[in-house]
């Protein structure tokens, strides 16, 4: 990323456009009056305030702006130009250009940059500009400048079908780093014809995205206790500041060490980050504490004043670059939708076979995972699922959305069989162990198999899922595997290398010993995991009968729905076929057989080692229940017809 940056300073000198016309984008120094036409109370009288204060635009008359106005392609390419530093530029422009063009040096540098690639008759320099020529325009200028920007989604606006093919990562990059928002009745109107406020706009935002920026205020406090400031990752990239280095973070009287990273897993669980999220220029930056809350531990509110500062250039810098972790929410990058989703089974120490899993969010699609993870969660026939990081309201809303494709999911929560605990992500908080109470409460009165999830399954989730692991006897590696694969999953760390090894020792072991109620850094040796998690559960009000019944929920294996296959009466209309292989359960469960398209009679019979019992439902459907193990055949007999197939209940 270019560090020599377009600040504003440079952005007011550079600007000095005598070569325009009357009502182009010129001023002459001192003249800060604001034209009678821009109201104070207009969406754009800040941003025509600060161009007519810089000498960035000037007005089309006296005492008017006309921000009604439309302007050319060559207007804004030359002031993309100037803000360049108007470099020398030699080789063969557009055909449309000749050196009488106001705008031919600015064309020419447009087309040899790659900023511009003209149009069917060539440059256009005097064509009025469309807002999706414009958002492109600047997207390009953005990225000539190195400003990684993460793109926005338009596809929310109501004529986001109207955007032409060429202009689409332009809008969504504009869009995304602020320059642009929709107009009035959800409109991008990206053929519409872009206005002088609309530029004027631009400017102003594109120069607060390269301003030097290390004070601010708190905007916004998240439900997870998480501070985002009024200031970009770019502005404190502008002013010097770099990943890695260490920050002192000034909040009213008090002061808060932490490191310049991009990422929660960056630093340990309960330890404080200055968060450039995804490291993209146009993020806000977060005041955080990894899995804590930052806004109760530190009194902070909406409004407070923050300042920044350089505490150690670097001095984090090993140990960020060691943590990171690339991530995409393309299904494609990934090898099976089960990687995918970071959807598994846990069958650790005494968990039974097929009774918990885990997952990321088959309902919330903010990371493009949910129609995955709720396929897999209907092909495992989940009953019950422990929705950690959503509340109803969220979860009702993502119903709604478009695109909306976990039917299963929605079915089940209808039915009574998803409760929403809308937890925060401190697990040593009073509200965290109260809405895991419910939580586990829930489970042990419902059926499974059970599912658990938040956003990603793998922080509130891994959580959740070691404490029950360790509940059921397994040891600290076994839960270590267990966590690990979310990130072996996610970001294709591998399987014991240091940045493995590094991050299970800063994640996982320490969530061991906030169960344990052991110090941050104490020893797990010889710790008794199993008495830990009990002592924890008791400590959060879960009774012993209901621990007893929590262990038997999840050590009870449940027997999956199946058929048999390998019995042809096809003659007949008889078909039959096998989903998985029949398992045993203390309790009956059906194994429903459908013969299809037949009026005949069949006779259902057993031959068996294992403890097989009928139920005929009508005479073309029956109900196996496989209460035993060992060889067993099944008979059909059907007009005077025999057919048998043998298996093995298990």
């Amino acid at each position: 990323m270019k560090t020599s940056k377009i600040i504003s300073l440079i952005l007011a000198l550079v600007m000095c456009l005598s070569m325009f016309s009357a009502g182009a984008l010129a001023a002459e120094e001192g003249e800060l009056s604001i034209p009678s036409d821009v109201g104070a109370d207009e969406w754009y009288y800040d941003a025509v305030s600060f161009v007519i204060s810089l000498g960035i635009m000037q007005g089309t008359g006296e005492d008017t702006f006309e921000p009604g106005g439309t302007v050319t392609r060559g207007m804004v390419y030359q002031t993309l130009y100037n803000m360049s530093g108007k470099p020398e530029v030699t080789g063969e422009s557009f055909a449309d250009i000749t050196d009488a063009d106001w705008f031919a040096a600015a064309a020419l540098w447009a087309k040899n940059e790659g900023l511009s690639q003209g149009t069917e008759i060539g440059f256009e320099g005097n064509r009025e500009m469309t807002r999706a020529e414009m958002a492109t325009a600047f997207a390009n200028f953005l990225d000539f400048n190195e400003l990684i920007i993460a793109p926005a989604d338009v596809s929310g606006f109501a004529d986001a079908e109207t955007v032409p093919a060429w202009a689409e990562a332009g809008l969504k990059n504009a869009v995304g780093a602020g320059l642009m928002k929709g107009k009035s009745d959800n409109l991008l109107d990206p053929l519409g014809k872009s206005l002088r406020a609309e530029l004027a706009q631009v400017l102003y935002n594109l120069n607060n995205l390269y301003l030097e920026k290390t004070s601010g205020i708190v905007a916004i406090v998240d439900k997870y206790g998480n501070l985002t400031l009024d200031i970009y990752t770019q502005n404190l990239l502008n002013s010097g500041l770099v990943f890695g280095d260490m920050l002192t973070v000034k909040l009213g009287e008090t002061e808060i060490e932490a490191p310049f990273c991009t990422d929660y897993s960056d630093v340990d669980v309960g330890s404080v980050i200055v968060r450039a999220p995804g490291g993209v220029g146009n993020g806000r930056i977060i005041i955080a504490i990894n899995k804590g809350n930052f806004a109760e531990t530190y009194s902070a509110a909406e409004g407070d004043a923050v300042e920044i500062t350089l505490k150690e250039a670097g001095a984090y810098r090993n140990e960020w670059e060691l943590r990171q972790l690339k991530r995409t929410n393309v299904r494609e990058d990934y090898a099976s939708d089960i990687i995918f989703a970071n959807f598994r089974g846990v069958e650790a120490a005494d968990i039974a076979s097929g009774v918990f899993y885990r997952s990321s969010s088959p309902v919330n699609n903010e990371i493009g995972r949910a129609a995955f993870s709720n396929d897999l969660m209907a092909e495992a026939g989940i009953k019950t699922v422990i929705n950690l990081a959503d509340s109803e309201e969220e979860i009702e809303g993502y119903f709604e959305a478009e695109g909306f494709a976990s039917d299963y999911y929605k079915t089940l929560y209808e039915d009574g069989g998803v409760i929403a605990l809308d937890m925060g992500v401190d697990f040593q908080a009073d509200d965290f162990k109260a809405k895991l109470k419910s939580g586990l409460e829930f489970l042990i009165g419902s059926e499974g198999p059970y599912l658990i999830h938040c956003t990603e399954g793998k922080d509130r989730a891994g959580f959740v899922s070691a404490l029950l692991e360790a509940l059921m006897g397994a040891t600290k590696e076994e839960i270590k595997a267990d966590y690990m694969l979310s990130f072996i999953n996610y970001y294709h760390v591998e399987l014991g290398s240091e940045q493995y090894e590094r991050i299970a020792d800063r994640n996982i072991f320490n969530e061991l010993r906030i169960i344990a109620g052991l110090d941050k850094d104490a020893s797990l040796e010889d710790v008794d995991l199993a008495a830990a998690a009990e002592t924890y559960l008791q400590g959060i009000g879960l009774t012993s009968a209901q621990i007893t019944a929590l262990k038997a929920r999840l050590s009870t294996e449940i027997a999956q729905a199946a058929s048999i296959t390998g019995i042809d009466l096809s003659y007949m209309g008889i078909v039959l076929t096998q989903s998985s292989a029949l398992r045993t359960a203390p309790t009956p469960i059906d194994a429903l057989i459908y013969p299809i398209d037949s009026d005949a009679t069949v006779t259902w019979s057993v031959e068996n080692e294992a403890v097989i019992r009928i139920e005929e439902i009508s005479k073309n459907k029956v109900n196996v229940y496989a209460v035993g193990t060992g060889n067993t055949t099944l008979i059909a007999e059907c007009g005077g017809i025999k057919a048998e197939v043998s298996f093995y209940v298990s």
